[in-house]
């Protein structure tokens, strides 16, 4: 894979656009809410997050193998693979890429390097806990790594009450798409806010949710 994202099968192929992401899943929104949708794939990210954790693989690797798991399910039904197996199946494909220098691009870089032209020691922890969040949305699918560390900053910035938007001002990126970003995060940080207890709720959620026939028919 191109080490020069713009020349990347990351930006070539995966940034995909929201009405053909919403068409895929159109299969799974029969018997779901989109609501429903969001709880189910950010109990997978938290799923993949356990696991990466319970076997010491850097956060990198996790990113790579959460954005493996949702690039999957954004061309294919729950119907396909149980995601229960697909999440192990990612952390280890994930650990191996990594190994081989099969880049799969994530915000953590261009994230340190802006927090280190902006000089402000306090943003950097609090915007890379951001980054680790976004990954519970479609952020990743969507748009570009660079984008999701400037939208994970700038939410980052606010809730520390630093003001740092002169800095904002002078870079030279879309920030109509900075927004569309830190709206996923804010949509996020809401539905955490209103009470969602995964604990509780994702078992009934998960019960509705379509899966894979495991003993098809044999042929005849």
């Amino acid at each position: 894979m191109a080490g020069n994202f713009w020349q990347s099968s990351h930006y070539t192929e995966w940034i995909l656009a929201r009405q053909d992401i919403y068409l895929k899943r159109k299969p799974d929104l029969t018997v779901l809410t989109e609501e429903e949708y969001q709880k189910i794939m950010i109990f997978f990210a938290n799923f993949i997050q356990a696991i990466g954790e319970s076997m010491k693989v850097p956060q990198q690797v996790i990113a790579t193998a959460t954005v493996y798991f949702k690039r999957f399910y954004a061309r294919s039904s729950f119907k396909c693979i149980d995601p229960f197996l697909m999440s192990p199946t990612c952390i280890l494909l994930a650990s191996k890429v990594e190994d081989c220098s099969l880049i799969v691009f994530q915000p953590y870089r261009p994230l340190t390097a802006y927090c280190a032209e902006l000089n402000e020691d306090a943003i950097l922890p609090l915007a890379w806990r951001v980054v680790n969040d976004s990954l519970r949305t479609d952020a990743a699918l969507l748009y570009p790594p660079y984008l999701i560390a400037i939208a994970s900053m700038h939410l980052a910035c606010v809730m520390l009450q630093k003001d740092c938007q002169k800095w904002f001002a002078e870079l030279s990126v879309d920030f109509d798409k900075v927004l569309e970003i830190m709206q996923l995060l804010l949509t996020l940080y809401d539905l955490w806010k209103d009470g969602y207890d995964e604990k509780k709720d994702i078992y009934s959620i998960l019960e509705k949710m379509p899966k894979p026939k495991t003993n098809p028919n044999p042929a005849r």
